[in-house]
């Protein structure tokens, strides 16, 4: 359980975070973080002994870090995540991860063990991969950028594909091709790789938004390609169980009601100079 004196830190390193770099005074934050003026002003002295913040001859509070969290989720919306890639495993004898983005790479935050021991799955918790990659995870979530935003962030001359035809082999694609890959991932809230990998492991995933369309995760099931069963079939399947698991993670999304730092940005916003 976090202490009363980290939460109230933390209060305020969210507050000055949706503040962005415009100055807010002391007050306001002691006002909208209900902090008493003494317990605010000995944090305020930490931060800006460390050189986290600046304070003006005005009791302004001007921010001088940066706060972002690869996973925006609670505890609670966590242990959700769990006990549904665990229920993915045992319904349907498959690996179900749960993936983030950090910057330019796919971050695997959780994983079920795929209940074949035979089966290997180089992909384990931590395990981080660029989004240059164009499979069906990096391409969902690449999808839900805009124009403007992927141009930005991204090369967009650097996508490749990978093949394997007896050995790996990474394609480069041309700006076009890679755009209009995406720009049709984007469309659907659910893919599936084309194509297994060299251990013969194909992915499917599935996004999830929060209400407002921001991505927020992919979950995706990861399983051995089985020769001796109907692929359609059970291809459909997988799609099937991703849409009724992504089905509950939006109600568990939509409970969330958004974390402190959304919530601090109105409050910040109401504070003038």
């Amino acid at each position: 359980m976090t202490s009363v004196p980290t939460e109230r830190t933390l209060q305020v390193l969210e507050y000055l975070v949706a503040a962005g770099s415009r100055p807010v005074k002391q007050v306001d934050i002691a006002r909208d973080c209900m902090i008493a003026p003494a317990t605010l002003n000995r944090i305020i002295q930490a931060l800006s002994d460390r050189g986290y913040l600046f304070r003006t001859s005005e009791k302004y509070c001007v921010p001088n870090f940066r706060l972002e969290r690869n996973v925006p989720m609670s505890g609670r919306y966590l242990s959700l995540l769990d006990r549904e890639i665990k229920t993915l495993t045992q319904d349907l004898g498959v690996s179900a991860e749960v993936v983030v983005v950090a910057g330019q790479e796919l971050l695997w935050l959780n994983c079920s063990a795929h209940p074949d021991p035979d089966v290997r799955i180089r992909a384990k918790v931590g395990f981080r991969r660029g989004l240059y990659e164009l499979d069906a995870l990096s391409l969902l979530y690449l999808g839900r950028l805009s124009k403007a935003e992927l141009k930005d962030r991204f090369f967009l001359e650097g996508f490749f594909k990978t093949e394997f035809d007896g050995a790996r082999r990474m394609v480069m694609l041309s700006e076009s091709d890679a755009t209009a890959q995406i720009r049709h991932a984007g469309q659907s809230d659910v893919a599936a790789d084309v194509a297994p990998n060299h251990q013969a492991i194909r992915r499917f995933a599935a996004v999830v938004t929060r209400p407002n369309g921001d991505f927020m995760h992919l979950i995706s099931i990861a399983d051995k390609v089985r020769p001796d069963e109907d692929e359609a079939a059970l291809a459909q399947r997988y799609v099937d169980s991703l849409r009724a698991v992504k089905e509950r993670l939006d109600t568990g999304v939509a409970d969330e009601g958004g974390h402190h730092s959304e919530k601090y940005v109105s409050l910040a916003r109401s504070t003038a100079m």
